[in-house]
Parts: C-alpha cells; sequence; structure tokens
C-alpha cells in the first residue's frame, strides 16, 4: 500500500470528505497542517506530491484517535500481503545502524540474495529440535544462564498457538531465529517489571491469537543482517495483522550490544534490576501504538514503490 491509497482508503473509511479532514487535521495538529487545504490533499490522494514523514505519522494519530485502532485502515490486508508490502531494505537499515556485533554476526551476505531466504513458523520447521538446541546454548550464554530455561521450554513454547517462533533459512542452513511470547497483560506486566522470570510463566499466562495480549521478545539472533531483516520483517508483519490484540510490546536483556538495536526498533528503557552476581537486567517496553507509529516504520509500510529491494 502506498501512502496516497491509505489516506484515501482511511478518508473514505471514516466518512470524511476532502475539506472535512482537511479541517480535522488542522485541529488536531495545528503545527503540521497550518496552511493545508483541498488542492494539496488532493494530489497527496493521487501521489502528485506526497507530506514529509513526520506529517505521515501525524495523519495516522489522527486517525488512530478517530478509530481507537493503532494502524488504522489494514483491517483488509492479510498478514502476507502486509509482508510484502514492508521494505526489506529500510527493515535491514535500521538493523545495520544498531552495528550489534553479538546478536547479528557478519557471515558473508554479498553473495545472498534476499530471495533465497525462507522465514517458517517454528512449530513446522523440520529442523525444530536442532533450533531449539541453538537457542538454548545461546540463552544460557547471552544470559548468563540466569533465566534457568531448558531446551523442553522453549519447545513447549514454540507450540502455543499465540506465540511467534520463526526461524530464517538459507538453503537448508539455519542462520537466524527470532522467539516471541504472547502473554497475558498482568504476565506480561510482571516479567517487564522483574517481578517473575520466564521460568516461572504458566500455561494460563499465555494469550491466545485472538485475545488481548502483549509481545515479549524472548529471543534473538542471525548470522547476517539479512537474516535479520527478514525476521523482523515477518514480526512486524504480525504486530500489523494482529494489531487489536496486541497491548503492548518488551524485552529484556544483560547485553549492551543489544540496547541500541532494542532502541532502533523504538523499545525505550523502562527499568532494571541487579540480579545474580552484580549483572543488570534493563527492560525495555512500549504501547504499540508508539511502537508502530513511528517514523521509520511508516516509511518501510507506505513507501514500497519507492523501495528498491535486491
Amino acid at each position: 500500500m502506498q501512502f496516497n491509497e491509505y489516506l484515501k482508503t482511511c478518508r473514505t473509511a471514516n466518512s470524511h470528505t476532502q475539506e472535512a479532514l482537511v479541517h480535522a487535521l488542522y485541529s488536531f495538529d495545528t503545527e503540521h497542517f497550518k496552511g493545508l487545504d483541498t488542492t494539496t490533499l488532493s494530489k497527496w490522494e493521487r501521489g502528485i506530491t506526497k507530506p514529509k514523514l513526520a506529517k505521515q505519522v501525524s495523519i495516522i494519530k489522527y486517525f488512530q484517535t478517530l478509530t481507537h485502532v493503532v494502524l488504522p485502515c489494514f483491517d483488509s490486508y492479510s498478514e502476507a500481503e502486509i509482508e510484502e508490502s514492508i521494505c526489506k531494505v529500510g527493515m535491514q537499515n535500521i538493523i545495520t545502524e544498531s552495528k550489534s556485533k553479538k546478536l547479528i554476526l557478519n557471515f558473508p551476505s554479498d553473495s545472498m540474495s534476499i530471495d533465497d531466504l525462507r522465514v517458517y513458523q517454528l512449530k513446522n520447521f523440520i529442523m525444530i529440535d536442532k533450533v531449539i538446541n541453538i537457542n538454548t546454548y545461546l540463552d544460557k550464554d547471552f544470559n548468563h544462564g540466569f533465566t534457568q530455561l531448558e531446551a523442553d521450554d522453549f519447545k513447549k513454547w514454540a507450540q502455543l498457538p499465540g506465540n511467534l517462533f520463526l526461524v530464517c533459512e538459507y538453503f537448508e542452513e539455519i542462520i537466524g531465529l527470532l522467539f516471541v511470547l504472547k502473554l497475558k497483560k498482568s504476565a506480561f506486566e510482571k516479567i517487564i517489571n522483574g517481578i517473575i522470570m520466564e521460568k516461572e510463566l504458566k500455561n494460563e499466562d499465555f494469550a491466545l491469537p485472538h485475545e488481548e495480549g502483549s509481545s515479549y521478545i524472548l529471543s534473538f539472533f542471525t548470522l547476517n543482517k539479512k537474516a535479520a531483516s527478514m525476521l523482523f520483517v515477518r514480526y512486524y508483519a504480525h504486530l500489523i495483522s494482529h494489531q487489536k490484540y496486541i497491548h503492548k510490546v518488551g524485552v529484556a536483556t544483560f547485553m549492551e550490544d543489544a540496547q541500541k538495536l532494542i532502541e532502533n526498533i523504538n523499545l525505550p528503557y523502562h527499568t532494571s534490576s541487579m540480579v545474580g552476581q552484580g549483572k543488570e537486567l534493563q527492560f525495555f517496553k512500549a504501547p504499540l501504538s508508539s511502537f508502530l507509529a513511528t517514523e521509520s516504520v511508516i516509511k518501510m509500510i507506505l513507501t514500497k514503490q519507492e523501495c528498491k529491494e535486491e
């Protein structure tokens, strides 16, 4: 979806004439829409001109207040269609800027085409046990054994329908993983405030796909930025397509190397806790509305025409 198409879809879906939307936007954000008229709005809708990203975000926030939906007017698009519309290079740029060296390795990728990468749900992946064992090893290394999670925990959680356990494959080689839990709001707040550990989660703490909950990033690791991009593109598509059922997004980490990546995807610092032998566990969280309605995300999902993919 291009921005002009999105704008017209949202305007008509909310029964606004162009004139009514001009007045509404001016009242909502005078600084950004001072001087806006129907001629300019018409050019935006026809794709002749386009507002700056800050204005695009403000328009989306206006429709948020009107509809109480994080990214309004995506209802008619499937998760696969949303994924296809996201600019992978844009996601790759966000990830590259983080300069993470432990979570995203520098395995040679010049000869690797994004088209040859495949992302699967782990529960449908033939090498599920191999991926689980890799992740269990990484979890103990990255988290200094603090989580006390075992392979059986990850495998059990991978089967729960609300969770999103992704693996990236390149010609039958595993080159990345991204595991995300969908927790009920009360369980999420306990985790993100350090009240309980992941090991203490019970079956009743997990939310179903069409039950309101929050998204908690549990594990992430890739061999290069292309795999990282593909995994996060799938994750963002999932968040957008399930936005009515996701309240917040969060993550916890010991790793300084991870913090820049977390900040780049717009998860601000929330709190921290000293655990174990003087190790600082940092928590990051954001409402889904502020996590998705940012210039970097809007640029990725509403400028596909300008996206120069491989």
